[in-house]
């Protein structure tokens, strides 16, 4: 079960990030891209945590976020989303120095 947890977060993080680039890539707004990560990251994340401790009945993960229990989840919200503003910080620096090269 800890894997589907590890996943959880995994896929998380990549739907995220794919809708951040794809928002800041259109609208040009970084600001826009995290926000609207962080609304995925929390709907996701919400949705795992209700659908893993309702459906599955799991109330702790072993490992290295064992204390955290199932709000394993509601830990990786700004952690994600801190991710994602990196990445965009990193395509927004990219993109500027194309354009003066």
């Amino acid at each position: 079960m800890d894997i589907a947890v590890y996943l959880t977060l995994l896929f998380s993080l990549i739907v995220s990030t794919l809708f951040s680039i794809w928002l800041f890539k259109k609208k040009a707004s970084k600001w826009f891209g995290v926000l609207i990560g962080f609304c995925i990251n929390t709907l996701l994340l919400s949705v795992a945590t209700i659908i893993f401790y309702k459906v599955f009945n799991v109330k702790a993960v072993d490992g290295v976020f064992a204390g955290l229990g199932i709000l394993i989840f509601a830990f990786f919200i700004p952690i994600i989303t801190c991710i994602n503003f990196y990445i965009l910080e990193f395509l927004n620096n990219k993109n500027i120095v194309k354009i003066t090269n």
